[in-house]
């Protein structure tokens, strides 16, 4: 597939359609809840990397086809992880969302269903957040038996105030749209259906700032978290690799699973 600049291979759970604005909208397709692994982040990640320096590509939107925007790690998979497959998460964490954090351009988010987990990391890191009533988000880690990933918990320190986030990620519960509004989660909320329309339209808006300026102020705003984030996966990479499951994880993993 070539778009603008650049070439690359079609993956089947990333549909993507530059419009004719220079928005460039990303449907995630990965039935049935748009899990990750860390082939799937690898991929999200190279896709940033790409649409980064793709002159024709001027915002971004992400949205989902299917019910769930992302449910996040893929639990199935995940209660069998030996510390290898654990420590390959982790990184595909860090990098991937550092990548879509750091990411310069504008990039906004529509979302119906739900974003928990990993799932949530994609709006969090997002520059404009567009939700439907359906739309629930949250931190189930604790629920499921793993502490939050120490370059992942920068991100969201820099993003929600300390108040919400012990609501949000000491108890694990998603929230209801209207209480993501209230901690600054969600930007805007609109009927049903209408999300992506929404979302294209504001994109469209921020593909007319100047492109060196928004890359300039939006890395002004968030330098001490991606410096942060940066620190963490090289520490990460010069130390012995340190397990992210305690004997609590798989039974909880099955517990949520059900």
């Amino acid at each position: 597939m070539t778009l603008g600049s650049f070439k690359m291979s079609d993956q089947s759970w990333l549909k993507l359609e530059l419009q004719s604005d220079g928005v460039m909208l990303i449907t995630m397709q990965n039935a049935p809840v748009n899990a990750f692994d860390p082939n799937s982040l690898g991929e999200l990640k190279a896709l940033f990397v790409k649409l980064a320096g793709d002159g024709a590509t001027k915002a971004v939107v992400l949205a989902s086809n299917l019910k769930v925007f992302s449910a996040g790690l893929n639990l199935k998979e995940a209660q069998h992880y030996d510390l290898a497959a654990q420590t390959a998460i982790i990184d595909g964490f860090h990098k991937t969302f550092l990548e879509i954090f750091a990411f310069p351009k504008p990039f906004i988010v529509a979302v119906e269903g739900a974003a928990i987990a990993g799932g949530f990391f994609p709006v969090i890191c997002s520059d404009y957040r567009i939700a439907g009533p359906r739309a629930t988000f949250g931190l189930a880690e604790v629920r499921v038996g793993v502490g939050m990933p120490a370059g992942l918990m920068e991100i969201i320190r820099s993003m929600l105030s300390p108040n919400d986030l012990r609501r949000i990620l000491q108890n694990g519960a998603a929230i209801q749209v209207d209480a993501a509004i209230q901690a600054g989660i969600v930007d805007e909320l609109v009927q049903a259906g209408n999300v992506l329309d929404q979302a294209l339209k504001v994109a469209r808006d921020y593909a007319q700032i100047p492109p060196k300026a928004y890359a300039t102020v939006k890395y002004q705003n968030r330098q001490h978290t991606i410096e942060a984030l940066k620190a963490e996966i090289e520490k990460s990479a010069a130390s012995k690799p340190v397990p992210w499951f305690t004997e609590e994880t798989k039974s909880a993993m099955a517990k949520m699973i059900g």
